[in-house]
């Protein structure tokens, strides 16, 4: 994880900024700072903790043991963690914290994608599957050419979070062709929902988080865990796995 080498970077800073004639000593004296050297020093102590705050919400963090753990380093003490375990117990509580700030977005986004779907299935132009996939149909295509799980389907599609943010979309680009029946291809949601389509036909699908990604955030993805999504998908054409179109 980058951010947790925030404190190894302003330790080195901090270090190689102190004189090296300073006394050591073994208490730290809490006075305003009035020289430059200790308007520096503490200028680094605020940008941390603030970050620390801001970015990682670290509330309940020890001020008094982040001190002690500079002084310690910077007067060259004999340190309480060894070094190389100071890592290690970085990445833990980060992870820890990460995972406890991840479940309690999830769940508010659970709670609104719930909400949003109890209200949209009284529309009378949206239908819902077993599965709870909600879906309307935009347009008919004339083909009656069904996709089919054996199928390569080539689509266009725009891809929202139920606020209208646009997180993904092919318009003006080239659609996007993959197996249906990849394990891996996209969502659930999604491939239940293309299954009902034929060539030509465009339909929206709202997509609960149990057919999408669930209660996590896919890697350097804008989705917040939890989230329903909403598609709107038009299906372009149909191949089979030799890339022979139908």
């Amino acid at each position: 994880m980058k951010t947790l080498k925030i404190l190894p970077i302003c330790l080195f800073i901090l270090i190689s900024s102190c004189s090296q004639n300073q006394q050591k000593e073994k208490k730290v004296n809490y006075t305003s700072p009035e020289t430059q050297l200790e308007k520096f020093s503490y200028s680094i102590g605020v940008n941390i903790a603030t970050s620390m705050k801001e970015k990682h919400k670290l509330n309940e963090i020890d001020g008094q043991s982040v001190a002690k753990g500079f002084h310690d380093v910077v007067y060259d003490l004999p340190l309480d963690i060894k070094l190389l375990d100071t890592d290690s117990i970085l990445n833990e509580y980060f992870y820890q914290l990460l995972e406890e700030q991840n479940y309690e977005q999830a769940a508010e986004a659970l709670k609104l994608g719930e909400e949003f779907l109890e209200e949209n299935a009284k529309r009378d132009e949206v239908k819902i599957t077993e599965t709870g996939l909600q879906y309307e149909i935009l347009k008919l295509g004339l083909t009656g050419l069904k996709a089919k799980k054996e199928n390569v389907v080539t689509i266009h599609y725009q891809a929202s979070l139920i606020n209208g943010d646009v997180y993904d979309s092919s318009i003006n680009k080239e659609p996007v062709s993959f197996p249906l029946n990849a394990p891996n291809g996209t969502i659930k949601g999604l491939h239940e929902g293309i299954e009902l389509m034929s060539v030509g036909d465009q339909y929206r699908f709202y997509i609960p988080a149990k057919l999408a990604y669930g209660n996590t955030s896919p890697e350097g993805s804008p989705i917040p865990a939890g989230s329903t999504l909403i598609f709107v998908v038009e299906l372009v054409k149909l191949s089979d796995l030799q890339g022979n179109q139908l």
